[in-house]
């Protein structure tokens, strides 16, 4: 009995020491037709402690867990009864925010193109005239182009951010999905078929790291990030919830 009970106080006294808590609150289903259906996957982060902890993390978007290693973004896994199995190719994501691109239908081409391009440099922090310069030259691959200068300033930008906790804050996010109910899936040199008899089970993890990223950041930002102690790093891992896979 004192064992048991120095366990479980052990493994309680773990879990309270973790900074951080990840944990999916649901996993809805919804059949749009016979050949799709709509998952809605609502999870949490959770700042543990009484400090303001910053770490690199990529919101609103999850991956399967197959996905490149060096990703911010949180990963997910699919397991059938206890099994992981690596079908992470069976989702396609969407976002249903209301893109700042949908348009007017009777607006012109050439209207819709002006406001796109307004849009692109308030999300660039770039002067639209030189947006507009470029786009009458170059056109869309023009504008694009990855080795602009405003592209360059763009995409270090999402390299430097790294996401903010407040002290005891819990922060909720959504990610949508959609199946199109193949059971069969191949990856070399792997298959597998979804049993609709078992049950499935949708996991998060989030691979916070740090020194990996040294040559990816602004130098700056890499030392204030060493220097700081409540900048962390590690692995965390949700809880497992069921996901419907049953057929129609």
């Amino acid at each position: 009995m004192r064992i048991f009970l120095f366990l479980f106080f052990l493994v309680n006294g773990l879990l309270a020491a973790q900074p951080l808590t990840l944990q999916i609150d649901a996993v809805a289903s919804n059949d749009q037709s016979e050949t799709e259906r709509i998952f809605t996957v609502k999870y949490h982060l959770q700042n543990n402690t009484a400090d303001t902890l910053h770490f690199f993390f990529t919101p609103k978007k999850i991956s399967p867990s197959t996905g490149g290693s060096m990703t911010k973004e949180i990963y997910y896994k699919i397991y059938e009864n206890k099994t992981f199995i690596e079908i992470g190719q069976a989702f396609n994501q969407f976002f249903s925010e209301k893109s700042e691109f949908d348009f007017d239908e009777t607006l012109s081409q050439n209207q819709r193109d002006s406001l796109i391009i307004i849009q692109l440099a308030k999300k660039l922090e770039e002067n639209p005239t030189k947006l507009f310069k470029i786009f009458n030259e170059e056109g869309s691959i023009g504008l694009l182009n990855p080795s602009k200068d405003y592209m360059i300033k763009f995409y270090k930008k999402i390299d430097n951010y790294y996401h903010t906790l407040l002290p005891n804050q819990k922060e909720f996010f959504e990610a949508t999905f959609t199946w199109n109910k193949n059971r069969y899936y191949y990856m070399e040199p792997n298959e597998y078929y979804l049993d609709e008899n078992a049950k499935h089970y949708f996991e998060l993890t989030l691979v916070a790291m740090k020194e990996e990223y040294k040559d990816r950041i602004d130098p700056e930002v890499y030392d204030k990030m060493m220097e700081d102690p409540n900048f962390f790093k590690g692995v965390f891992v949700s809880n497992k919830v069921e996901i419907n896979f049953k057929p129609n």
